[in-house]
């Protein structure tokens, strides 16, 4: 049976809200929490979420959610690309990992699902979900193909570059609006707030 992991990247110091975007709390539960759980189904072995050092506020709001480790990333600051680098000691041995951001709070179970059944019947190395023509999270890869240029990633482009590099290598599967929306600014908490969401700052 082939080994999937899932890779939570959510070290991002929210800088354009001027708050933890990752702790707010879209009616009633928090915007980690929600990005995590639909990674939290049958088929998937473990969830790693990597966070930044100290990040207690994420360790609490993850509590009681299992398989989901918490990994910190010392070196946030140098971008999203190290926080794919502070993942790979926990899912070498993996067939497929997914990979999404923690401030995309509304991926559906069903669309991961999809992914996974997808990726089990062969033959894909990359996928990524498209959404009126925009490319979005999660991506799901046969990470020991790109194991070497994943070690050598820098700056803020996280997986982009090997996208890029590999377009061959993609599948694309049809996306809705949970694979590409997610919370930066303050318009973004407001076409919330609009759309009849109770958002809560915690």
């Amino acid at each position: 049976m082939k080994r999937i992991f899932a890779v939570i990247l959510a070290a991002g110091s929210s800088r354009r809200l001027g708050v933890n975007k990752l702790t707010i709390r879209i009616d009633g539960q928090s915007v980690i929490r929600r990005s995590v759980t639909p990674f939290l189904t049958a088929g998937i072995e473990k969830v790693i979420v990597v966070t930044g050092v100290g990040d207690g506020r994420l360790e609490a709001e993850l509590r009681g959610l299992a398989p989901v480790e918490v990994v910190p990333n010392p070196h946030r600051m140098e971008g999203m690309s190290s926080s794919v680098k502070a993942a790979l000691p926990f899912i070498r041995g993996a067939d497929g990992v997914f990979f999404h951001l923690g401030d995309k709070p509304f991926l559906g179970r069903e669309q991961v699902n999809a992914m996974l059944d997808r990726f089990l019947q062969g033959g894909v190395h990359l996928m990524v979900p498209r959404f009126h023509g925009e490319k979005g999270h999660p991506v799901l890869m046969n990470t020991a193909r790109y194991f070497p240029e994943m070690e050598l990633l820098q700056g803020d482009k996280g997986l982009r570059e090997i996208i890029e590099k590999h377009l061959e290598d993609v599948v694309f599967l049809d996306g809705d609006e949970g694979n590409v929306f997610d919370i930066d600014t303050i318009e973004d908490i407001e076409t919330l707030k609009r759309r009849g969401h109770k958002i809560e700052e915690s």
